[in-house]
């Protein structure tokens, strides 16, 4: 990849579930740092030490799985705050992921839900309800476990 990178076949680098250990070891054996990094981010899934650190090292955080493939769309603290804002829970969901500074990637095939999806950039979550869903954080995947790989 660096090769394609330096000769201008590629614009960027990104990697995908890169922890922290798998950064540095990284760093040890390329010369480029990677300029993105897909990683699984959702209310119950917020490693804010990788966001930090990749942020630090100008790494694009980039979350995937926003609705924790819909575990998300049925907590409580979710349908409420959809309730209270007119929103449905997907777009609670993806509206926080993006004021938490986070590249977004929600996924479906389904028109009208791409749709929706889409329409979360007319109105912000309050600050104290972005720490109701920040405090949601348990840290259970609904992906794969990256830390299983050293």
């Amino acid at each position: 990849m660096e090769e394609l990178y330096e000769k201008g076949l590629c614009r960027s680098i990104g990697v995908s579930n890169f922890l922290i250990s798998h950064l540095e070891q990284l760093k040890e054996d390329c010369v480029v740092t990677p300029h993105v990094n897909q990683v699984e981010y959702h209310p119950f899934q917020r490693p804010q030490e990788l966001v930090d650190y990749c942020r630090s090292r100008g790494i694009v955080f980039e979350g995937y799985c926003p609705l924790a493939k819909g575990e998300a769309l049925t907590h409580p603290s979710v349908i409420q705050l959809a309730k209270k804002y007119g929103k449905t829970p997907a777009q609670i969901c993806i509206r926080w992921s993006i004021q938490n500074g986070i590249v977004t990637i929600p996924k479906s095939t389904k028109a009208e839900r791409i749709e929706e999806n889409c329409k979360v950039f007319d109105f912000t979550i309050a600050e104290d309800d972005v720490e109701i869903l920040n405090g949601l954080h348990d840290g259970r995947h609904v992906s794969w476990d990256p830390s299983l790989i050293v």
